[in-house]
């Protein structure tokens, strides 16, 4: 399916107020599409979601729409292109307006998972990314986390957008592979897509992996090593700051309540086998 990219024109920024109930302010950046005529008349209405700051125009694609039982007109769901978002997140993200409407998520052309089962074997389907968190028992997708090391021994977190979920909190680059993808080669294409850094496959180094019966996850681990000079360049929608950091400052962010309590808990559970590979001072 060919995207469908559209030009928001933002009348409603993140942080006005909505011009007839001044009580409701707008966490997200909601505007209109000139030329596309909605059932009501006039232009198309549309969220833009993953930009982290009021905007006047923004170019992206379409990804939802929501449907409004009660409501002659549908609401649009424009994103940065290569920012994935499931059916829950959208939902949360626009709660504060459709809540006094009875409406409904319709994902358009939706992020495929391969379904496999505890040890890594795939069933022979696939599932919708919108069904993260209802997979039947005994069924699990892949996710990659991936620790940057720089030459000098500092490490990358990277800190996630407001818009998305666990807003601010840190985190080390990943994300899930899609279907038709090895771990390897979806820890490569989230590294560049996230940070800008372009490694092959052959150069990552599986740390470890292990599954979580809770999240219906396999999580591969991965080592990405880089010069000391190695610029980043963070993906709109996904991330807004980073830092590098040596080991020790890093294990303490990772400890703190600033770090996604998630991928924390898989670090202190592996804690002495990270430090072996993270810690300079170690070797």
């Amino acid at each position: 399916m060919e995207e469908e990219i559209f030009n928001v024109t933002i009348d409603r920024p993140i942080g006005s107020s909505h011009p007839d109930y001044p009580s409701l302010v707008y966490p997200v950046n909601y505007g209109y599409i000139e030329g596309v005529i909605a059932p009501d008349g006039e232009n198309q209405d549309a969220y833009v979601i993953g930009v982290d700051t009021p905007v006047d125009h923004f170019t992206g694609k379409r990804i939802a729409i929501i449907h409004r039982r009660d409501d002659v007109e549908d609401k649009w769901v424009i994103t940065p292109e290569n920012v994935p978002y499931n059916k829950q997140q959208i939902e949360d993200m626009v709660y504060f307006q459709e809540q006094y409407f009875d409406s409904y998520v319709e994902m358009l052309d939706e992020e495929m998972w391969d379904a496999y089962n505890c040890k890594g074997e795939k069933l022979g389907y696939q599932i919708p990314r919108s069904m993260a968190k209802s997979l039947s028992e005994g069924v699990y997708h892949i996710a990659v986390m991936i620790y940057v090391k720089r030459a000098d021994g500092c490490i990358l977190a990277t800190q996630r957008s407001r818009n998305k979920t666990n807003p601010l909190k840190w985190e080390v680059t990943g994300g899930s592979i899609i279907a038709g993808e090895t771990p390897v080669e979806g820890a490569a294409r989230e590294l560049a897509e996230e940070t800008g850094i372009i490694k092959k496959i052959s150069e990552l180094r599986e740390i470890y992996n292990c599954y979580d019966v809770k999240r219906h996850c396999i999580y591969y681990i991965y080592l990405a090593e880089v010069p000391s000079d190695m610029p980043i360049h963070l993906q709109i929608g996904e991330t807004m700051d980073y830092a590098f950091l040596p080991y020790d400052e890093f294990r303490e962010l990772v400890c703190s309540d600033r770090f996604v309590a998630s991928e924390q808990g898989r670090f202190i559970a592996h804690e002495e086998l990270m430090k072996s590979v993270l810690d300079t001072n170690n070797i």
